[in-house]
């Protein structure tokens, strides 16, 4: 599918570009400002902000992939199987990034008691695993437009969480963005290869 090669070129050259950026760049006064700003209290938004973490969890949202992958082998779906267990990929691909950025978390509270001294930011993994699992959902799932849905479902997932882990005072912006582009571009590349594959085989 030539679409979805097109998201994963458009997506991941800026990707790279920001990972580089991350690496080689001090964090910007603007980042820090925000982080501070959206920085959350002991009200019950807080409580809604923290359930949103929790859903990115690698625990929890692997076990959702893995029972929804299930799901679809059970309905024979395939290669809405196979996209739905290559987002566990996505992950990988995150961490991979990380240790090659080293990127600082920002120094609050919640980083300290989450992830100690010896974490890096850079991209944020929950944004990269909400990301790519809704937008394979939505491709799944929304007849029509998919690959329009499919982007309009990552866009939202990944403002949603981002909001999360900025507010939570776990990543910069950046981080976030970066983890949006990373499992936008990914869900391109899987859309792209699974399509690929199914046309060999057909033509095989």
């Amino acid at each position: 599918m030539r679409g979805a090669a097109v998201v994963a070129v458009v997506a991941l050259v800026p990707f790279a570009l920001l990972a580089v950026l991350a690496r080689l760049m001090p964090v910007a006064g603007w980042e820090l400002a925000l982080v501070n700003a959206l920085a959350l209290g002991e009200d019950a938004w807080s409580g809604v902000v923290r359930a949103v973490n929790w859903l990115g969890d690698l625990p929890i949202w692997a076990g959702l992939v893995m029972a929804l992958a299930v799901a679809a082998l059970a309905l024979r779906a395939y290669l809405g199987a196979a996209l739905i267990g290559l987002t566990l990929i996505s992950d990988l691909l995150a961490f991979g990034v990380k240790l090659l950025v080293e990127r600082a978390r920002p120094e609050t509270l919640a980083t300290e008691h989450f992830f100690g001294a010896d974490s890096f930011a850079f991209p944020s993994g929950h944004v990269v695993r909400a990301v790519a699992l809704a937008a394979v959902l939505a491709f799944l799932l929304v007849p029509g437009h998919r690959l329009a849905a499919a982007i309009g479902a990552a866009l939202g997932a990944g403002l949603v969480m981002g909001y999360a882990r900025v507010a939570l005072g776990v990543h910069w912006p950046t981080d976030t963005l970066g983890g949006l582009l990373l499992g936008l571009g990914w869900f391109g590349v899987t859309v792209w290869l699974v399509a690929w594959r199914a046309k060999a085989s057909v033509a095989a």
